[in-house]
């Protein structure tokens, strides 16, 4: 049997190690696009696995686990169509014949042919049955009564016997698959053990890449039967999970695959550079600094106070300045050259909450994808570049919740949840900006649709959209209401809408003539360039 597969040779085809760095950081970039679409981190892998990815700086691509379930499928049916198992069990059974002839000889000779005893013996020999497990089990019977009379006999025998295990196995591959083997090719014993045992480890192999769990698979002794680039991408699927978990992306948990922090902080990272890739937007790193919002004094090193600066007096310095030129005992009298203040710094500190609509809605023309990357994006922007804001993600459809950082990375939006509860996530987000007394405080909406549902007084109020898709009256009173205590506590809302539906534009205009804030439409390819790049010119004003 001679198994040899081809594959056309290029040396500009290289593969990563499997526990590199670039495969590691080429697979976690894969993932992420995979999150974005609203799946869950174990999810994403499983797809991720499923069909494949490519290698670009390599010229070619790692096939996911379905393509390579395929090629096994189709090397399996190749093989049946290839060979025949018809001589498959010659070996041993000429083994057993030379046996049975050696020792009748021998009984003959040494019994004789009017000798009871050889006819018994001849008889039991004789009718040995065709299957050589079974002709070997009743040789052993044999072999303790009446025993072997021939010593060449005897010593084939237990010589075949130390083989009885693997000789049933190859009897019940034979069994199992002899009718399918049609092919012109005739396997002998040696060949078709070899075959069996490629067969198991094919049969093991699919199995792992249907359930995803390699932990018992080995490649070895696949190769003839794979070429570069199926076996190649077997070795890095097999690490899929193993080289993100050793480069700090991933942890398994009781719970399944789950993200570490520096994952998530990768992914954030990775959203945002995509964003400003997608703007081209040039110099957008180099911000400038709006001198507005609360001055405070600065610990350290005081200086002579001059007409127009803030004045944040540093006592004990100012009378120091002012002892030289006091009489002793004498009341202390301040000139103009004698005050001492502070340098002051701007506190242009922020506390944003990012309220990301997660309603059935958001399923459609890919606008739940952009905007959970624009919601990874700005906490990572915030986290790194402005990392004394305060930011917070809310989710909502029927109900609102807040969503950790770590949450945030799973978050899909609810399937079978079609209501907009805006008026809980604004009371939420409300209750989260009381704790950190800003100037700068804003929350940004990102919705494809008007309010449909509001949690008032511990009772959830959900209808569907009147005629022509109106806001219910009691619906629309309660949602402006929470927009006007967002106002009265100097709370910006900025609203980004991914529809230009009449009765949305309409509600979002009311939103703005409240609050004073703005509204924006954008689709979804192009809400993270609004978003972001609208964030980092405001986020230094005083907004309101």
């Amino acid at each position: 049997m001679r198994h040899k597969r081809y594959s056309r040779w290029t040396h500009a085809r290289t593969w990563p190690e499997p526990n590199s760095g670039e495969l590691a950081g080429r697979l976690f970039e894969e993932l992420s696009h995979f999150l974005n679409w609203g799946l869950s981190t174990q999810e994403a892998l499983d797809w991720l696995m499923r069909q494949g990815f490519e290698l670009p700086a390599q010229g070619t691509r790692v096939l996911g686990t379905d393509e390579l379930l395929q090629k096994l499928r189709r090397v399996r049916r190749e093989t049946f169509h290839s060979h025949n198992l018809k001589k498959s069990l010659e070996i041993p059974q000429r083994e057993i014949q030379a046996i049975v002839e050696l020792e009748t000889a021998t009984c003959r000779q040494e019994l004789g042919w009017g000798n009871p005893a050889f006819h018994q013996r001849e008889d039991t020999l004789r009718t040995l049955p065709p299957q050589p497990s079974q002709a070997l089990a009743v040789l052993e019977k044999y072999h303790h009564a009446p025993g072997f009379l021939d010593d060449e006999a005897r010593r084939r025998f237990l010589a075949l016997r130390e083989r009885a295990e693997d000789l049933g196995r190859v009897e019940d591959f034979v069994s199992r698959f002899d009718h399918q083997f049609q092919g012109p090719d005739s396997l002998d014993y040696p060949e078709t053990r070899t075959l069996m045992n490629q067969f198991g480890q094919m049969a093991q192999l699919m199995e792992a890449l249907r359930s995803g769990d390699f932990r018992q698979v080995t490649l070895e002794g696949l190769e003839p039967w794979l070429g570069e680039e199926e076996m190649q991408s077997l070795t890095l699927v097999l690490h899929f999970t193993r080289s993100m978990e050793e480069h700090g992306f991933l942890k398994t948990t009781p719970q399944g695959v789950r993200l570490t922090p520096a994952g998530f902080r990768r992914i954030g990272a990775k959203a945002l550079e995509e964003i400003f890739r997608l703007g081209s937007h040039g110099s957008l790193g180099l911000h400038p600094h709006a001198r507005q919002g609360i001055s405070r004094p600065v610990a350290g090193p005081t200086r002579p106070y001059e007409f127009g600066m803030p004045f944040h007096m540093d006592y004990s310095q100012t009378l120091k300045n002012a002892l030289p030129h006091n009489p002793r005992g004498k009341k202390i009298h301040l000139s103009a050259q004698d005050f001492e203040v502070f340098d002051q710094e701007e506190d242009t500190r922020a506390t944003t909450v990012l309220m990301l609509d997660m309603s059935w809605s958001m399923s459609r023309e890919g606008r739940f994808p952009a905007a959970k990357r624009v919601a990874l994006a700005l906490d990572h922007l915030i986290r790194t570049r402005y990392p004394r804001d305060d930011f917070y993600t809310i989710g909502f459809s029927t109900r609102a919740r807040l969503l950790a950082p770590h949450e945030l990375t799973d978050a899909s939006w609810d399937p079978a949840d079609p209501f907009t509860n805006l008026q809980e996530g604004l009371a939420m987000a409300r209750r989260l900006m009381t704790r950190h007394q800003r100037a700068n405080r804003q929350i940004i909406i990102i919705t494809d649709g008007q309010p449909t549902a509001t949690h008032v007084g511990g009772q959830t109020n959900a209808q569907w959209p009147g005629f022509m898709g109106s806001i219910p009256p009691d619906i629309l009173k309660d949602t402006l209401q929470e927009v006007t205590a967002c106002t009265r506590e100097g709370i910006t809302l900025n609203t980004f809408m991914l529809d230009d539906n009449p009765v949305l534009t309409r509600f979002v205009e009311d939103i703005t003539r409240v609050n004073r804030g703005r509204a924006f439409y954008s689709l979804p390819a192009n809400l993270g360039q609004y978003l972001l790049v609208d964030y980092i010119q405001h986020r230094r004003k005083k907004i309101g």
